[in-house]
This record gives C-alpha cells, sequence and structure tokens, in this order.
C-alpha cells in the first residue's frame, strides 16, 4: 500500500520539515525559500509566489508504484543478479522495499515488484528489470541536492535505507539517512513525474527557478525545451513533449552541466520508446 495522505496534511508536514531545516522562512507573513539548499543550487529568495507555487505543485508531481512487499523478497532480487550485493542499498518506504544502486550518474538502478529504472548512456529508462550487462564506470560520485528525500519523507516520516553485509546474521543492517540520502533521493526521482511548459517566455523563467531547486545550476531545462521546439520537459523521467503528444526520450549527465543535454536520433527514439514510464501530460 503506497502513500495515503491528504494534499493539505502532506504539505503541513513538508513546510515543517523545510523550515525546520531552515530552508524555508518567514518573510512579511508569508514564506520564502532561504538562499540555498546545497552548494549546487538555490532558491527563491524573497519571490513568494513562486514559492507558494512550488510548494503546492509538489503533492500531485509524485506517481509512485509498488516495491517489493518483503525484505526477503527484494533480497532474493538482489541476490539473484550478477552485481556486487554491496552496490545495493535497500530502501523502505511505506513498508514497501526498494532495491537501489547509486554508484554515479552512468549507473543507477531502482527495482520495485513490477517496474524498474536504470540509467545508460545518459537516458533514464524504464523495464520490468534492469539489464544484467550495465557498465560500472570508474566516476566519483557528486553530492545529491537534497530536496526530494525530504519532499518523499513528508509522505513517509519512517523511510529507512538498509546495506547489504555478507558476514552480518541478517544479511543487512540498518544505515543512516543522512550518510545515505542519494539511495532515497533517485528513489524519489522515480516517483516523480512532473511537467514543465517551456513554451512561452513566463513559463521559461518561472519553471527555470523551480527546477534550479533540483538541478545542478547551469542546466537551464527550459531553455533546452525552447530550443527544441518543445511545449514541455519533464526532466525527472528525462522526457520531452511535442506537439500533436509526441513524447521522446532525451539524454542528460545530471552531474556536469556543461555536457548539455541532446535529443536523440530517430532511430534511436523509435529504440528507446518501450522503454519509457509516461502517463497523461499535466502542464505546470
Amino acid at each position: 500500500m503506497l502513500p495515503n495522505i491528504s494534499q493539505v496534511d502532506y504539505e503541513i508536514r513538508l513546510v515543517t520539515q523545510l523550515l525546520a531545516i531552515r530552508f524555508l522562512r518567514p518573510f512579511n507573513g508569508k514564506l520564502a525559500t532561504s538562499r540555498a539548499i546545497s552548494d549546487d543550487t538555490y532558491g527563491f529568495v524573497t519571490e513568494d509566489s513562486l514559492c507558494r507555487d512550488w510548494l503546492l505543485s509538489i503533492y500531485k508531481s509524485y506517481s509512485f508504484y509498488d516495491g517489493f512487499e518483503t525484505m526477503e523478497d527484494c533480497l532474493s532480487y538482489i541476490y539473484s543478479t550478477s552485481y556486487d550485493n554491496e552496490l545495493y542499498r535497500i530502501v523502505k518506504f511505506y513498508n514497501q522495499y526498494y532495491a537501489v544502486v547509486y554508484e554515479n550518474s552512468q549507473h543507477q538502478q531502482v527495482i520495485g515488484k513490477d517496474i524498474s529504472y536504470y540509467a545508460k548512456n545518459n537516458l533514464f529508462l524504464c523495464s520490468k528489470r534492469p539489464p544484467s550487462n550495465l557498465m560500472v564506470r570508474n566516476r566519483s560520485k557528486s553530492t545529491p541536492i537534497p530536496i526530494i528525500y525530504y519532499e518523499l519523507n513528508a509522505f513517509d516520516p519512517t523511510i529507512t535505507i538498509y546495506k547489504l553485509l555478507n558476514n552480518h546474521p541478517t544479511g543487512y543492517i540498518e544505515v543512516p539517512n543522512d550518510d545515505n540520502i542519494e539511495y532515497a533521493v533517485l528513489l524519489g526521482i522515480t516517483f516523480k513525474d512532473v511537467w514543465y511548459r517551456c513554451d512561452t517566455p513566463h513559463a521559461i523563467a518561472h519553471n527555470r527557478a523551480i527546477l534550479n531547486l533540483y538541478f545542478m545550476k547551469g542546466h537551464n531545462l527550459t531553455l533546452f525545451g525552447k530550443y527544441s521546439k518543445a511545449i514541455a520537459i519533464n526532466p525527472f523521467q528525462r522526457l520531452i513533449y511535442f506537439q500533436k503528444g509526441r513524447i521522446e526520450p532525451f539524454q542528460m549527465d545530471v552531474e556536469d552541466y556543461r555536457n548539455q543535454q541532446r535529443l536523440l536520433p530517430y532511430r534511436e527514439v523509435r529504440r528507446f520508446q518501450e522503454f519509457l514510464r509516461t502517463r497523461p501530460v499535466d502542464l505546470i
């Protein structure tokens, strides 16, 4: 069973958390973001209306899918794979279990009961199970931007992360969330499914400010959408939306804003079409 919480209760819980970490702050009797949530991103400073629009959009920006029903089922999957068990963390979210690999931006996997995500060629693809031959590239892991962790935690404050240990009686131990936050963030990214308009100057500026909370400064995702002649962009699922309802994946290195986003050639679009998780497009 996945989160069953009203939007009002969710927003109260989220705002309370964000005030506690001083990411939100009172401003003339209203709310605004502070200047930064990490070294790589920044907030709205005193843009109260923008802050309100963002907070009101978060609840509906999530589309959940089921995890494994038990820890044993999740472990059984992990033990059946060709990857080193120590690469995995198990994230318990709303009493379900997800196997997560986050080595770096080039090697990421999130595995639920019937659906999985994985990074390949700077795409974020979806299938029942990841391939067994994904490359484990030698690349350092960047510090994640944590806002999605707090959004996820507002749905389930008991979110727990486990590490596998071969020499432990149970085969796993609970680890501090703060030290393993990137695994929860990656799980949250697979849940987050929201489209940002990029077809008017106002939408580009408005949504760029919101996306700066989630992605490294310099990505300019709404401008990428504009120059691609798109209507909207979904950077969490790495999808772009064109006229006549056409949806395509795009390539993006989330850890390097200098490596710009790129559309795929048409034959590649067709090749990867079956690996997209798409639902009706609701534009912000």
